[in-house]
Order: C-alpha cells, then sequence, then structure tokens
C-alpha cells in the first residue's frame, strides 16, 4: 500500500471501479442517443484515470498500472475534448496525469502519440506539456506558451532538484487544487470516492531531468516508486 491518507478507502474504491466497468462499457454499446454517448464516453474515461491511479496507490505492481493505463488511453482518445481552461476545468489535470504516467510507465512512443495526437487536434500546448511530451515525442513543437493552467501548476515549470519538489510538494500542489472535484475526498465518510493523490508531473519531471531524488522517498504526494520502476 502507498497511499498513507485512507487506505482501506482505495482498496474499496477499487474494487468498486473494476466491477462497474463491464456494466459501463455495456451501457455505452447499447445507447443510441449522441449525447448520452458522448456523457458516458466522458465518465467511462474519469472512471479508468481514477482506476489506474488507485491501482498505484494500493501498490500494484508496473505492469498492471501501465496495463490500466492503456484502457486508459483508449477511452482518452474516444471521450476527451479540450475546449480550453474555461470550459473544460478539469482537462488540464488529466492530460498532465495521462502524460507524465506515460513517461513514468514507458509506454511506446505509439501509445504516447494517441495521447499528443488529441492534444494537438484540440490545439493544446503549453510550457510544461511540452516538456514532458518532448521527452518521448522530440518531433512535437516545444512552447513557451504560459501554463494553461497556472495554479498550481506553472511553479512545476521551475523544478530543477530535490528541494524544488519538496517546496512545490509541501507549498504549492495540493493546494493549489482546492477547486479540483478530488480535493479532499478521503474526509468524506459519507461517499466514498477518494483514489489517491500524487503528482504525477512531479515524478515524471524528475525522471525526465535526471534529478537526484532519494531525499522524497517518503515525501507526501511524490510517486516515488513510479520514478523507479
Amino acid at each position: 500500500m502507498r497511499d498513507i491518507f485512507a487506505p482501506i478507502m482505495i482498496e474499496d474504491k477499487l474494487n468498486r471501479l473494476t466491477n462497474f466497468l463491464p456494466k459501463a462499457r455495456k451501457t455505452i454499446f447499447e445507447l443510441t442517443d449522441k449525447e448520452k454517448i458522448t456523457r458516458s464516453k466522458r465518465f467511462l474515461l474519469t472512471v479508468l484515470i481514477q482506476k489506474t491511479i488507485a491501482h498505484y496507490s494500493v501498490g500494484d505492481s508496473k505492469e498492471v498500472v501501465c496495463n490500466s493505463l492503456l484502457q486508459t488511453i483508449d477511452a482518452f482518445e474516444q471521450g476527451f475534448k479540450w475546449k480550453g481552461f474555461k470550459y473544460s476545468y478539469g482537462g488540464y489535470d488529466t492530460m498532465i496525469w495521462l502524460l507524465s504516467l506515460g513517461v513514468l510507465c514507458d509506454i511506446f512512443t505509439e501509445d504516447f502519440k494517441r495521447i499528443t495526437d488529441i492534444l494537438q487536434r484540440d490545439g493544446a500546448n503549453d510550457t510544461l506539456l511540452s516538456t514532458i511530451i518532448t521527452y518521448k515525442q522530440p518531433g512535437w513543437q516545444a512552447s513557451n506558451a504560459p501554463v494553461i493552467q497556472q495554479h498550481p501548476y506553472a511553479k512545476a515549470t521551475g523544478l530543477e532538484n530535490a528541494q524544488d519538489i519538496k517546496n512545490y510538494l509541501d507549498k504549492v500542489w495540493y493546494q493549489g487544487h482546492s477547486d479540483s472535484y478530488w480535493h479532499g475526498l478521503h474526509k468524506n465518510t459519507r461517499v466514498n470516492n477518494y483514489f489517491g493523490y500524487w503528482s504525477w508531473e512531479s515524478a515524471a519531471l524528475a525522471k525526465i531531468k535526471n534529478i537526484e531524488d532519494s531525499s522524497l522517498k517518503n515525501q507526501k504526494y511524490y510517486p516515488y516508486d513510479a520514478v523507479h520502476w
């Protein structure tokens, strides 16, 4: 178990997500209304993202997490649409999480490109996105544009060593997500939707920049194991 906040909640959440997936896929297959299909595909993407992260949180292996990630990429191709930050709040998390997990899981370039093709289609690019993308896809058009979701991700562009990452995670990352749907889920004892808190971009940047991170092994929100798979 990697999660330190509510491990029992995550185990329960993962079991429920796993059991729910066949029903969700069957529902989409049977739908005929285009709007309902679109909403259901978007919801399926959310379910699979949460399931992938929950696998990591409970301590599952790289193989299990990465296989779940590939299923999530399938759903991303079918259910994601970026309409700009004003209209797609939460979408930036999705992009950052999938790209960062793609780096950490060492997925094949063609699978990684399935993510970036959607970003290219929707015109999503900035300094942070391009830093992560060009690590695996050098031909991507690098961008110096300001980070789309400034708070907290703008601070991530300055992570150059372990102390920078520690400061970011201690003072910026979780606090900066106070408006996100997943913020504070570990405190909700009535409805369990908690799947874990992890700053995937911190880990991806540590790997990309070859940052010595032994001091971060027990750092809150830092997925240390994923950097060292």
